[in-house]
């Protein structure tokens, strides 16, 4: 049987390719970024030079071009001047970044897409899951209803591009002395996520409630469930709010399974100048508070912007953010945030902001910079970080 649909498969494929071969659009991007940051408390400033090169095709595989297959390959460089062994400062990357089939069918009062392949995908809250992955999404769209079933695994990313959290660094894959390994197989997950969004519900608020699960396929288990409730609209035009609250469970092995909560809400004013935005925002990722352990998420991102660089977990942060385009290429953004230790108790521990622009100098070429700091209290250094200076720069040249 699986023989029997592969062939199918292949047959189909191979005849949209041919029908449509002509309509092959394909391009090429060349990126440059530069950072400067201090790789110690009081340092000084660090090169950490990466340059890629990318490449990507797209071809129709319907005659209105809504069904599609779309491709893209990186290759990279780093150069980390911060590492102290010189024949660990240059690093390789290449990974298939993209590699999706596409297809639609309308339905009476809605549609019907699938996707399948390498794509990625995130959680409603953007912070517990955004990564690719291999696997399918199936999305359906009907009049007041939205419901996306999603399942994919990750033994095939490279560990090197995606990083998965995992309760103890041992568990990581080892990346010791592969810095010129372009590819190392990131650890075995099965992640699925049920998805359940009412558009436009009441008064234009919209509504969704999401299941999200992460499975470990490890000789250690690591295994983790999320469920999310999400709400976001208009409060009065146009002034609008954005609030999601995650509660997570978490088992390792044979220890006790542990629960946290991750809750983030903005309120995002829009004036009707120059695109302009302005936004307050604020997020508890919780620590031992009550009945809550610290929160884990799945996959890795930086919360705070300090040499330490934490993950979304026992911390607060409010603060505002602003941005503009006093020129239709041209996009200024600012914000600011306090940031709070919140592994038990709830103290602040430092400050951060960031300023930059990205300027689309013409439509192939784009140039951006920004310039950030952290200022930490010393009594919350081990946890939520030292002092960090940074300054980057990126140009994107894309043909």
């Amino acid at each position: 049987m699986k023989k029997t649909i592969s062939k199918i498969f292949v047959c189909f494929l191979a005849a949209s390719l041919s029908q449509f071969a002509f309509s092959f659009e394909t391009g090429a991007m060349l990126s440059n970024n530069t950072k400067l940051a201090n790789a110690e408390k009081d340092g000084s400033l660090k090169l950490d030079q990466k340059n890629g090169i990318s490449m990507w095709l797209r071809t129709p595989l319907s005659q209105d071009g809504s069904n599609y297959f779309a491709g893209e390959g990186s290759f990279q460089t780093e150069y980390d001047d911060s590492i102290e062994d010189s024949d660990k400062k240059l690093m390789l990357y290449a990974d298939l970044d993209l590699f999706k089939f596409f297809f639609k069918n309308e339905l009476e009062s809605g549609h019907l897409d699938l996707s399948v392949g390498r794509f990625y995908n995130s959680d409603l809250s953007s912070l517990v899951y955004g990564q690719n992955g291999d696997g399918a999404k199936i999305l359906l769209s009907l009049p007041g209803v939205d419901l996306s079933l999603f399942g994919a695994y990750t033994g095939l990313l490279n560990a090197k591009n995606v990083t998965i959290l995992e309760a103890n660094d041992e568990d990581s894959p080892d990346l010791t002395d592969k810095e010129k390994n372009v590819y190392v197989l990131a650890n075995k997950y099965l992640v699925g996520a049920l998805t359940l969004s009412f558009p436009h519900l009441i008064a234009s608020q919209t509504i969704s409630v999401e299941g999200f699960g992460a499975f470990s396929l490890e000789s250690t288990k690591y295994n983790r469930f999320y469920g999310t409730l999400a709400l976001n609209g208009p409060i009065l035009s146009p002034l609008f709010y954005d609030l999601t609250s995650t509660f997570g469970f978490a088992k390792y092995d044979d220890s006790d399974m542990v629960k946290g909560n991750l809750t983030k809400g903005s309120i995002i004013y829009y004036p009707p100048v120059y695109s302009m935005s302005f936004a307050v925002n604020g997020l508890y990722a919780s620590g031992k508070q009550g009945s809550f352990d610290a929160f884990q998420g799945f996959s890795s991102f930086t919360a705070v912007n300090s040499l330490h660089e934490p993950e979304y977990t026992s911390l607060i942060t409010a603060g505002i953010s602003f941005s503009i385009k006093p020129l239709p290429s041209l996009l200024l953004n600012a914000s600011g945030d306090v940031v709070f230790d919140a592994a038990e108790e709830v103290n602040q521990a430092g400050f951060q902001y960031l300023a930059g622009f990205n300027w689309q100098i013409f439509s192939d070429v784009m140039l951006g910079a920004s310039f950030g700091q952290y200022i930490g209290k010393e009594d919350y250094e081990a946890t939520i970080g030292e002092n960090k200076t940074q300054i980057k720069i990126n140009a994107v040249i894309a043909f």
